[in-house]
């Protein structure tokens, strides 16, 4: 039994057994659903109020805004790459002053949009147990459904004014549900390495002949790692699934970039400081870049002291540094940078413990990283390998 694009939202992103799933329960009375409809439908009519047409015509690519300033750049680097205003409409989807600013709609579309899901959603909502996150959706459903609604009847209207329309998603997947529901191609552009889907119930072992991932019917998606387009070709998501293009790097300096985490907690200051000095060793220029939101104690006088040059331009992205520097190494802790370096064939180096239980990210660091904790003899080598030091690392790697 598939989940429909409206209200499959609500599901995303987590796995759903194929058989004798909450689906496939028969629905019972939903206690809390005057509670939800009531709640929704003042926040339509507040929409409502709210709204004040600003654009008149709607350009092709509608790029949508999310909490984090960067999850929609991707968009740039693949569509648009010299920011051509006339071929794009960020779509701040998380406020409502401003996505009620795009377009004028009639309320009784709203409603009716709103209705429909209501209507879809109590039932299936009505079937779920409490361990199976009952609550938690409930609270989700009340707070999102009116924006679901909204976002569905201002895509349709859309669409009719511009039926050439796309949507470029950063990873909202409430938003490009609406997208899918109003018939508007809806592409995902990965901000970062995705991680594995969420379960509904606990201590239960997954596999894709099982269970299947819910997510919204993207025309494509945009991966970082070939081990993400695996996973979800293996749990059957139909999507294009695309691999982000990356230039070849020709030759290689005798460098290190060390790209810093957002916050302490995630950082071994004793192992970074040792990694400098093994470094500095072998004679390697280092380059240190501070994360853009970092806010931690390690000051710059920290690299300074140990003449380590420092990467001024917080905003400028990891791969365009990388590819300006042409280093043949880079460090860092669990992230898409590693991922991006290995792309790059510039060796990856893992501060994260490899010990540890957080590695849950879907790119296979283990073996496409060299982790400092315990691999120090294949960094040696590969550092003092002057013929391929890449191609080392990956035959020492798939010994693994």
């Amino acid at each position: 039994m598939e989940i429909s694009q409206r209200i499959i939202w609500i599901f995303s992103n987590s796995y759903i057994l194929r058989k004798n799933s909450f689906l496939h329960r028969r629905p019972k009375f939903l206690l809390v659903s005057p509670i939800i409809f009531l709640f929704g439908l003042i926040r339509i009519i507040q929409y409502f109020l709210l709204q004040k047409s600003t654009e008149t015509n709607i350009p092709n690519h509608l790029v949508i805004v999310t909490a984090a300033p960067h999850m929609h750049m991707n968009y740039f680097r693949l569509f648009n790459n010299n920011f051509d205003a006339s071929k794009y409409l960020l779509i701040d989807s998380l406020n409502k002053k401003k996505f009620t600013q795009i377009m004028k709609l009639n309320f009784l579309d709203i409603f009716a949009e709103f209705f429909l899901t209501f209507k879809e959603l109590v039932p299936i909502l009505s079937r779920l147990n409490i361990n199976e996150r009952k609550n938690i959706k409930l609270y989700e459903a009340t707070l999102s459904l009116p924006v679901f609604a909204y976002f569905t009847c201002l895509f349709k209207c859309i669409r009719m004014q511009n039926p050439e329309s796309k949507i470029f998603s950063g990873g909202t997947n409430l938003v490009s549900a609406a997208g899918t529901t109003a018939s508007i191609p809806v592409l995902w552009l990965a901000h970062g390495l995705i991680g594995p889907a969420k379960a509904y119930q606990k201590n239960i072992a997954f596999n894709p002949s099982r269970y299947f991932i819910a997510l919204p019917k993207f025309q494509s998606i945009y991966l970082y790692s070939d081990d993400e387009i695996k996973y979800l070709r293996d749990y059957g998501i139909e999507s294009q699934l695309c691999l982000y293009n990356y230039e070849k790097i020709d030759k290689f300096n005798k460098k290190i970039i060390i790209f810093l985490d957002a916050e302490d907690r995630f950082m071994n200051f004793e192992d970074l400081s040792n990694l400098i000095d093994w470094f500095k060793k072998y004679k390697y220029s280092l380059i240190v870049k501070f994360h853009p939101s970092y806010m931690g104690s390690l000051d710059k006088k920290f690299f300074k002291d140990r003449e380590v040059r420092i990467a001024e331009n917080h905003g400028a992205s990891a791969l365009k540094l990388m590819l300006e520097e042409k280093p043949m190494f880079v460090c860092g802790w669990l992230s898409t940078t590693l991922c991006e370096a290995f792309r790059l064939k510039i060796i990856p180096i893992c501060l994260t413990s490899k010990k540890t239980d957080s590695i849950d990210l879907l790119h296979n660091f283990k073996q496409k990283s060299i982790f400092w904790d315990n691999e120090k003899n294949l960094l040696e080598n590969c550092m003092t390998n002057n013929k391929d030091p890449f191609a080392l690392f990956q035959k020492e790697k798939t010994k693994f």
